[in-house]
Parts: structure tokens; C-alpha cells; sequence
């Protein structure tokens, strides 16, 4: 959930960077020969072709009246509307609603759901009280159940239209509850003209900030700091200094980190140190963006925060990406480790792997593992974690997957005509992994020892499918697929697939 930057000085409430007072008759003008700078902007220029007046966009008109054929694959209702898709945020199958205008494209328009006029017995009421105005949670009004079912089909119908590939077996969902899941999130700070401050994720359809005192999602450990955090901003000496503020539970441990855009006061330092002891929260201060964390004191400091998965005990920096939902993530890695199905022989690639989330439950199974991840700093944590764990068989190697041939990933992977690798665990960004496909591909045409088994995990159904088709020409088929419902109440879709030579 990204929100408004919430900078002070030049930039108005909507984020935007204020223009400096373009008062009429202030633009620049050229001097005519007598000096004077007078100029008549009114008058008529001859010879100058007439332009037209641009129309500004409708936006939040009113479109009329639809009744919802299907949804789409992120969970909005579908109609039509003189020969364009109508995707409207907010409706169900079955219903009729009126909606008003989000934004018209050139083959569909995103509208959002203005009256429900006819309701589906599926529609449940959103158990959040800022479900109306935040843009955290879009799916709140579906069933639970519902929505991992509409996650499992938009994963299939795109991997049917766009890959051409259907899983031999659909596994069963990985789900852990939809509420008290999120164990990190980061907030908007804005100060209002009156003197007030907002806290909270920013609205749906705007810029602005929904104003947060209980979070449904967020786990209790860090509901409870929000009301503190309030009020400490409402007595901010160092005034519209801090920004955002991040939320962190780590196993043991949580912590808050403020960033902030210029000093703060001495009394702001205190009651911060009286908040972190009441709350038993570490606290760490983002001095003038991403340059690394201060003390309290504002000496530079590298902490750290831990979660265990499969035994292993892995640190993090607070500012590293982790999975937000932990309860999912050790299940999600449990299931990698079944589809794998290593033997004590086995060597792995683990691709795009952070700090080690599954290399190093990996190499609990295997002879080696090799985890290779562009992010410098995510590989120092892995191979600081290794040598914490006593962990010598799994290597990390920072490198851009992206700009490898696929001569340096095999070089990098350690394969060889007489020793190759006999499975991948790819976890890509959104972008997917077709360059690394296209590297297997030449693997399989140049007859060296490709992996056997392949489990991909992706966060975007789209270059899954993509991803899946180009595997199938290289002669693997997808064997299992399942939804991990990382996400619940969002339309973030998480899944993982087998895919075997």
C-alpha cells in the first residue's frame, strides 16, 4: 500500500509540486523598442490558425445503469457500454448498479460502482469501517472463500488463453485467515491547514489520506501502536518534519521507522524514547530518504529483526522485503519444498532469492543450493544468515539476472557437462522471468543437464502465463498449480506451479 509523500513547503495536498503564484499578467514579456514592456494580450492575432478549446476529461460522471455479466480477474464487475468493456469497481455478479466514471480508455472504461440497486445474496458487509474510503482492501464486500476462488480462475483462464497450458492437478489454496495477517505497512503522514495531522493509507481514487485508527489486517502488535503514533505527530515540535512511517513485526520484535525531512526537536526525540518504552517497540529514524537508519541519538545503526520458517531462524534488516503475511509464507514454503522433492544429491537454483526465504530451508534437503538475487544488500543478509545457521552448502551471489547470458547463469549456478542442476525455484518480481526461460531454453538446445523440476512462484497471473508458455516449448509441463492467499481482501494474486521436463 504506497501512499502520498506527504512533502511539506512547495507541495499541495493532492502531492502534486505547487507552481509558484502564476497571477495574471506575470508571464515574461518581450520589451518593445521604446522600453516599455506592456503588452495587450487580449488583442487578435491575425494569421494565426485558431485552436480549438480542449475538453477536460468527465471524470466521476454518471454512466448510467448495468447489470454485471461476469467479473474480471482482479474482481471487478463487468457490463458494456456502446461497444466498450465497462469494468466496475465494487459489483458482483448479478447485480444492477449505476456508476460513475474512474478513467475512459480507448477500448474500456474503469468506472466504480455509484448505487446498488439490485444485491447479490454473495455480498457481505466489509468489516472495516474505512472500507469506503481506503484503497488498502478492495474486496472486503466478497466472501473470503469467494474471493481465493476468484484468485484460483483468473490464475487458469490466463494461463489457458495466454499460455496455452492446463495444470495436470489444482492444489488446494494456501490460506491463514483474512484478518490480523499483515505484520508490515507503511503510512501517510499529512498536516492539515487547521493544525491537524492525518495518519492512515491513502483513499481510493485519490491522493488524499484515509485517516487510521484500527486496521483489520494489520496484526494486533501493530494496531496498538497507531494511537500513540497519533498522538506523538499532534504534538510534533519539528513542524510537518516526518513524512511516513513504517510498521514492522519481526518474531520477537517490533519497530517503527519515521522518515523525516528536516531535525527534530529535543522534545520530540524524548517523547519518542517515553512511546518506544511504553509500547516495548524499538524505534528507528530515515533522515532526509532512503540513507539508512539513525538511532535515536542519530547515530547510524544496521538492526535487525528475525522470523523462523522449516526450523531455520532468518534475520532482517527492517527496510529488506519479507513476506507481510508469515503464517502464509511458511506454509508457501513447506509446499515448495514438497514440489521439489529434493534428494540429498541434488543440486538447486534458487532465482530472485532475497535473503534466503527458501535457499536456506533448501539446503536443509540437498547437497547444494545456489541463490542468485540483484539486490546487494538482500545477498550480504543471506550470506550472513548462512554463516549464523552454520549453513555451508548454500551460496549467494549478487548479480542482474535480467543482463545474464546464458552462458554466466550456468558459470554462476556451477553446471557443467558432468554436473548440471537438477531443479529451479524461480520467485520473480511482476516482470516475470522470461530471460531466465530463455536461458533454459538454450540450456535444452545446447544439450547440457537442465533441471528436471522447476517451481515458479509468481505475484502476477500474466507472466506466469506468459512465463508458462515459453517452458512448454522447451519441453516442460505444468503439473500442479495452486493460489496462495498471501493478500486476502485485495486483488493481489500469488500462485505457484510445477513444471516438470
Amino acid at each position: 500500500m504506497s501512499n502520498r509523500s506527504g512533502k511539506n513547503g512547495g507541495s499541495s495536498k493532492n502531492g502534486t509540486p505547487k507552481k509558484g503564484g502564476s497571477l495574471l499578467g506575470k508571464k515574461p514579456r518581450p520589451k518593445k523598442a521604446d522600453g516599455s514592456v506592456y503588452v495587450r494580450d487580449d488583442a487578435p492575432r491575425r494569421n494565426q490558425a485558431r485552436v480549438e478549446e480542449k475538453q477536460l476529461p468527465q471524470t466521476n460522471k454518471r454512466l448510467g445503469e448495468f447489470t454485471i455479466d461476469r467479473l474480471s480477474h482482479d474482481g471487478r464487475g463487468v457490463a458494456s457500454l456502446d461497444g466498450k468493456t465497462v469494468f466496475i469497481d465494487g459489483a458482483l455478479v448479478g447485480e444492477k448498479v449505476t456508476a460513475r466514471l474512474v478513467e475512459d480508455h480507448a477500448r474500456f472504461i474503469d468506472a466504480r460502482i455509484d448505487q446498488l440497486i439490485d444485491s447479490s445474496q454473495e455480498r457481505v458487509v466489509p468489516p472495516c469501517e474505512h472500507f469506503a474510503s481506503c484503497g488498502g482492501c478492495q474486496l472486503q464486500y466478497m466472501q473470503p472463500s469467494a474471493q481465493v476462488e476468484l484468485k484460483q480462475k483468473a490464475v487458469l483462464e490466463q494461463l489457458q488463453r495466454w499460455g496455452g497450458v492446463v495444470p495436470k492437478q489444482i492444489l488446494p489454496a494456501i490460506s491463514a485467515g483474512d484478518r490480523a495477517y499483515r505484520s508490515r505497512a507503511r503510512l501517510g503522514v499529512w498536516y492539515e491547514a487547521d493544525g491537524s495531522v492525518t495518519l492512515g493509507f491513502r483513499q481510493r481514487y485519490s491522493n488524499d489520506i484515509t485517516p487510521i485508527k484500527q486496521c483489520v489486517v494489520l496484526v494486533p502488535e501493530l494496531n496498538v501502536l497507531l494511537a500513540p503514533l497519533h498522538r506523538w505527530l499532534t504534538e510534533l515540535h519539528a513542524v510537518k518534519a516526518v513524512t511516513h512511517i513504517e510498521l514492522v513485526k519481526g518474531q520477537n520484535t517490533t519497530a517503527i521507522i519515521l522518515r523525516h525531512t528536516k531535525k527534530l526537536a529535543e522534545a520530540d526525540l524524548l517523547a519518542l524514547a517515553e512511546l518506544a518504552e511504553a509500547t516495548q517497540c524499538k524505534v528507528w529514524l530515515e533522515p532526509n530518504g532512503n540513507l539508512g537508519l539513525t538511532d535515536l541519538t542519530g547515530e547510524p545503526c544496521d538492526p535487525r529483526l528475525g522470523y523462523s520458517v522449516e526450523g531455520v531462524e532468518l534475520g532482517f534488516h527492517p527496510q529488506d522485503f519479507t513476506q507481510v503475511n508469515p503464517q502464509v509464507n511458511r506454509q508457501m514454503i513447506a509446499q515448495a519444498l514438497d514440489l521439489l522433492a529434493l534428494k540429498p544429491t541434488d543440486r538447486v537454483l534458487d532465482l530472485f532469492c532475497g535473503i534466503g526465504n527458501f535457499t536456506l530451508p533448501i539446503a536443509q534437503q540437498c547437497a547444494e543450493v545456489v541463490g542468485i538475487e540483484a539486490v546487494e544488500s538482500m545477498v550480504l543478509r543471506g550470506r550472513e544468515n548462512a554463516e549464523r545457521l552454520n549453513i555451508t552448502n548454500a551460496k549467494f551471489i549478487a548479480a542482474n539476472l535480467a543482463d545474464m547470458t546464458h552462458t554466466q547463469l550456468r558459470r554462476l549456478g556451477g553446471a557443467n557437462k558432468e554436473q548440471g542442476i537438477d531443479a529451479i525455484l524461480l520467485d520473480p518480481p511482476r516482470d516475470g522471468a522470461k530471460d531466465i526461460i530463455a536461458s533454459i531454453l538454450r540450456w535444452d538446445a545446447e544439450k547440457q543437464l537442465s533441471p528436471n523440476r522447476i517451481v515458479y512462484v509468481s505475484c502476477n497471473p500474466a507472466t506466469l502465463a506468459r512465463d508458462s508458455a515459453l517452458l512448454a516449448e522447451a519441453g516442460y509441463q505444468l503439473d500442479k498449480l495452486g493460489v496462495l492467499d498471501m493478500f486476502p481482501h485485495t486483488s493481489h494474486i500469488e500462485s505457484m506451479a510445477l513444471f516438470l521436463r
